[in-house]
């Protein structure tokens, strides 16, 4: 059974930021509980040191969106869909905020693992969105790998070539550096991009190479514009779906269990927050929190 942990409660709590309209309250305790939280986790100990010293620079930031413990009870009472929202990167900021009101009980406990998961997961996009150039040097072996598995399994590319591969994640950068509207623009490119990388090298009939291609923009489509269309169209995705997660597997050799893949697509640093979870103590998670902590 996984142990629970007592983080502090939501007392004392003071204004810690505002994003988008919305308040969220924190504490040194809270802060403190939070910290402490990855000290004692198997996931996140080893980067402990770099989680004290992002929440000492407001990077990430533990908070509840209850301002005392009469709101907080009230909300777990009646919360909606918002209560599966755990933590979150928010991308003008370039900060991300770990929502400790939706990951305890309602006695106020909660698992030290889900919240390291969590936070570690965030801190894949502050990383890149912070300095993206030494987090994409750092990460280029993994991300080169898993984008290769990727083709060969969807698009059939025995041995993609690593310009290729190379040239497409240098597109995908450039799509997560100027966010989901931007990529939804870039759609058309996107589909013209692919069929001149990999079109004469696919062993798909040029029918099946087109369709899955086209099924590949409609489906980017879709999550960008609506994502709860996408997860009620899944099963006609369904081989799309299982190409970003069997890249997952053959590239690092472990299965993604923590997210539905998609953003992979548009945001190479979705890789690295999947990765983290999969493999937390990897040398290179390390080193990937060092470039801001």
């Amino acid at each position: 059974m996984e142990i629970q942990e007592l983080m502090a409660a939501p007392i004392s709590l003071s204004l810690e930021t505002v994003i988008d309209g919305t308040k969220f309250y924190s504490s040194d305790s809270l802060k403190e509980k939070f910290v402490e939280a990855f000290v004692k986790s198997s996931k996140g100990n080893k980067i402990a040191d770099q989680i004290e010293s992002l929440v000492k620079k407001q990077l990430v930031m533990p908070c509840y969106k209850s301002k005392n413990l009469l709101s907080f009870i009230k909300s777990k009472l009646t919360a909606g869909p918002e209560k599966y929202i755990l933590g979150f990167y928010h991308v003008k900021d370039k900060k991300v905020i770990v929502l400790i009101e939706n990951s305890v009980s309602i006695i106020g406990t909660a698992a030290n693992n889900e919240l390291v998961s969590t936070t570690m997961h965030e801190c894949m996009h502050l990383i890149a969105g912070r300095d993206f150039s030494k987090f994409s040097s750092t990460f280029f072996k993994y991300l080169h790998s898993y984008y290769t598995e990727f083709v060969d399994y969807y698009f059939k590319v025995n041995y993609p070539d690593k310009k290729k591969i190379s040239e497409l994640m240098k597109y995908i950068a450039n799509l997560e550096k100027r966010g989901p509207d931007y990529a939804n623009k870039e759609l058309g490119n996107y589909y013209r991009l692919i069929s001149q990388l990999f079109g004469n090298d696919t062993t798909l009939a040029e029918q099946d190479f087109t369709q899955r291609l086209t099924e590949m923009v409609v489906a980017l489509k879709l999550m960008i514009v609506h994502m709860p269309s996408l997860l009620k169209s899944i099963n006609r995705f369904q081989m799309l779906f299982s190409a970003l997660n069997y890249a997952y597997y053959n590239a690092f050799r472990s299965k993604n269990q923590y997210t539905t893949p998609m953003q992979e697509l548009i945001s190479l640093s979705e890789v690295a927050c999947v990765f983290a979870e999969m493999s937390p103590h990897d040398p290179v998670v390390t080193k990937l929190f060092k470039i801001v902590a």
